[in-house]
């Protein structure tokens, strides 16, 4: 469903999502998995092209923010460039979405390209690293 890589050279991970039927199980899988690699690289920026659902799931919306954004940040995770759904009706779902992150201080980018994501996530610097 999704391929979790990591990027030495950046020491961030990268979340692609494949064509595949979306189920809220299997992605929430992928996201748990994300958790494991978090913790065990320390890494704390992330970039993931959303999955390429017809809609943003409200299942899937709240879960993300709700359960898996508190355990990901308890992870170590402060920094998400996001490569937006193109689909309209996705992408309005994750408008929403966005605007939740940013009532939650969570420091994010959303990227028109890959590149674009990943000069931003190179040019983020933690809290601890600016003292």
């Amino acid at each position: 469903m999704a391929v979790i890589a990591e990027e030495k050279q950046g020491q961030y991970l990268r979340v692609v999502w494949k064509r595949a039927a979306w189920h809220l199980s299997a992605a929430q899988t992928v996201m748990e998995q994300l958790l494991v690699c978090l913790r065990r690289t320390g890494w704390g920026k992330v970039l993931i092209k959303q999955p390429p659902f017809p809609a943003f799931p409200l299942g899937y919306h709240t879960w993300l923010l709700y359960n898996w954004l508190p355990r990901a940040q308890a992870a170590g995770a402060w920094c998400f460039a996001i490569l937006p759904p193109r689909d309209l009706f996705a992408h309005l779902g994750f408008a929403d979405f966005l605007s939740q992150l940013r009532q939650r201080e969570v420091r994010y980018c959303v990227a028109d390209s890959r590149e674009q994501a990943i000069i931003w996530l190179n040019q983020q610097r933690a809290d601890s690293e600016l003292s």
